[in-house]
């Protein structure tokens, strides 16, 4: 990478003890609350206890922090999420036990000095304000550089992403500089007693590796991950050589990191050697940044919030944490002290929508709209719910309004750009927009693979196969198995869809006066694909659309003019028994299908042999099935349907 305009210097290497010199103070009386004081930057927002002077102390760090990272990546990087982080600066161990009790809950539990805690719309961070050491908040700076590699990065291997990390957490901050690439006790200790892994085994080593969860062997891959992007970032040569630079944009590219460590960094038993030696010097280089001037009070606003505001805030924290009975309580005591704050109307909504309880949910989505929320969730999530339901005419146009009103309030919302562009697709008319509003996503979030998922499933809808079919190969590439996973089907879905259009194409050709489908039916129902959303290993959150993976298979029947295809069941017309016509919906594609007598129709359950129980006409509605169909030509519907076998989850 890229790192011009840096100073370097020698440091001598020593040895940093990671302790925590609490400054006691009185406790406040149980009867009175605390007093909680905000201060907002253009990136942060800090909550305090610890009173107005600490709130800016801290908005001033966390300011630096990111000046100091967005210098030290690589030009271009997004540094800052869709919504500023949020920050708990708590006065003590007292008020941090209370905020986050599970840390203290148990006996023998680590007493961390601070947590940062990501979540898919928004990110916390809770401190102590009173800590003393070299790196206190190493363990926050460590998550809060994750963070950024989310943002940035599809395939960022799994050592580079840790000694990243590592290296960036280890940052300081003077009085008008900045420092990284300080070395401390933990590392240099796993160093000086373990063996270094082969870099052959290093480069490979993924989140399902033993070297990556695993105690007894986590602490010389951090280790070696550490030293390796020390060198490769610090020594000369190789910044000159820009070699870093260059392995990173091969992994992007999608080459394995094997591969791409050999094409960047060369023979790779001499650089197993020089790191070898690397490790056992007595000083390292490290980097050294200026600094913007701290801000205080010129710039940042500063009040006090209402205690309805801090109990709003808190659960919301406690949401994000996925302490629901926590966040409701408080939640609930803020909408007592307030029934007027929009805040708190949000994240009760959200603490339903997470427990699934969709229409008390939306009541406070609504709510909070009416009060004139000036926070894009309130619309973001009332869309959800709306795609959530049986979709219609009314539905997908009320959730296209309202995520349009959350991007308007917030252009930097990744998430609401990526899912207005799937409903945008559902309108032939307005295909233009829903490729702007993907690529959009794409461009606030390069390295969220969902966004690049759904753009994919627009072009799929626009019919360029070609350029779908690429992002869905380099998805492929992911370290995600769920995103490899998606991926693989849609290319699967792609081709038979490709194949799918040729067909109807030279059918048309044949017969342009009796086309294939009733040219009055008209399918505005979102795909029935997943939108896939980043979310934290614990969300409950519910997708946006159909949780059945959609697929198109080949055919399955002897008849030429046979086929089968995975999907939704929807559209069911029981207007003229024995007849029975539905809408089956794959991804982008909507079949319209028939049977003359559906008490003919084999019934079967997934994978079994014999007939299944007939549900009746009006019981397919929302089914996900595999339906065998053969195809006509001169009818108002695309086929015949020949059997009907309901999926596990269906």
């Amino acid at each position: 990478m890229s790192r011009s305009g840096y100073l370097t210097r020698l440091l001598a290497s020593s040895v940093f003890l990671l302790t925590c010199a609490p400054v006691w103070s009185e406790p406040a009386p149980a009867d009175k609350p605390d007093t909680w004081t905000e201060v907002q930057t253009p990136h942060f927002i800090v909550a305090t206890n610890d009173g107005e002077n600490s709130a800016r102390r801290v908005a001033d760090q966390f300011e630096q922090i990111r000046f100091l990272y967005s210098a030290a990546f690589q030009r271009g990087i997004r540094i800052d999420p869709g919504i500023p982080i949020l920050i708990f600066a708590v006065k003590n161990e007292k008020s941090l036990s209370q905020l986050i009790p599970e840390y203290w809950s148990q006996k023998g539990h680590t007493h961390p000095a601070g947590l940062f805690v990501p979540g898919p719309e928004k990110n916390y961070i809770a401190l102590r304000t009173d800590v003393e050491g070299a790196f206190p908040y190493q363990p926050i700076y460590h998550e809060y550089v994750h963070l950024i590699e989310n943002l940035n990065y599809q395939h960022l291997p799994t050592w580079l992403s840790e000694g990243f990390a590592d290296f960036f957490g280890s940052a300081t901050l003077g009085a008008k500089e900045g420092k990284l690439g300080q070395p401390n006790e933990d590392e240099l200790y796993a160093l000086s007693q373990s063996k270094l892994l082969p870099l052959e085994l290093l480069f490979k080593v993924d989140q399902r590796s033993p070297y990556y969860n695993e105690a007894n062997k986590t602490t010389i891959f951090y280790a070696e991950s550490w030293a390796l992007v020390h060198y490769l970032m610090t020594d000369p040569q190789k910044k000159k050589d820009m070699s870093l630079s260059k392995y990173l944009a091969l992994a992007e590219n999608g080459v394995d990191p094997l591969e791409a460590a050999k094409q960047a960094f060369g023979d790779l038993a001499q650089l197993q050697k020089v790191l070898q030696s690397y490790i056992v010097r007595n000083s390292y280089l490290e980097y050294v940044a200026p600094l913007p001037p701290k801000s205080g009070s010129k710039e940042y606003s500063a009040r006090i919030l209402s205690a309805a505001e801090a109990q709003a805030r808190l659960g919301d924290f406690d949401l994000y944490r996925n302490q629901l009975d926590d966040a409701r309580k408080k939640t609930e005591e803020a909408i007592r002290l307030d029934p007027n704050l929009p805040a708190a109307q949000e994240t009760m909504g959200q603490v339903l929508f997470r427990q699934d309880k969709r229409y008390e949910a939306d009541k406070y989505f609504s709510r909070a709209v009416e009060l004139d929320s000036k926070s894009p969730l309130a619309y973001y999530y009332h869309a959800m719910l709306l795609m959530s339901q049986e979709v219609d005419l009314q539905n997908t146009a009320d959730a296209r309004s309202a995520l349009e009103k959350a991007v308007a309030l917030n252009p930097g919302l990744g998430f609401a750009w990526s899912n207005l562009s799937l409903l945008y697709a559902q309108d032939p008319g307005t295909l233009d927009k829903a490729l702007a509003a993907s690529k959009r996503a794409v461009d606030i979030v390069p390295g969220d693979p969902h966004f690049r998922y759904n753009l994919a499933a627009v072009l799929l809808r626009m019919e360029r196969y070609d350029e779908a079919r690429a992002i869905a190969r380099n998805l492929q590439n992911s370290a995600d198995p769920n995103v490899v996973s998606a991926a693989q089907r849609f290319l699967t879905q792609l081709d038979q869809a490709q194949q799918y259009t040729a067909y109807k194409r030279a059918n048309e050709a044949a017969a342009p006066a009796t086309p294939a489908i009733n040219p009055e039916t008209k399918s505005t129902d979102l795909p029935s694909s997943p939108v896939l959303r980043r979310r934290t290993p614990d969300e409950t959150t519910a997708t946006a659309t159909s949780s059945a993976p959609a697929s198109i298979d080949t055919p399955q029947v002897a008849s030429a003019r046979a086929y089968s295809m995975i999907g939704s069941i929807a559209e069911v017309n029981c207007a003229a028994p024995p007849q029975l016509q539905f809408t089956l919906k794959a991804l982008t594609i909507a079949m319209h299908l028939h049977s003359s007598d559906f008490s003919k129709v084999a019934v079967k359950s997934a994978g079994a042999n014999s007939v299944a129980k007939n549900p009746g006409c009006a019981g397919l509605r929302g089914r996900t099935a595999r339906v065998t169909y053969q195809l006509v030509s001169d009818k108002p519907w695309d086929g015949e349907i020949v059997s009907i076998e309901f999926q596990e989850n269906g």
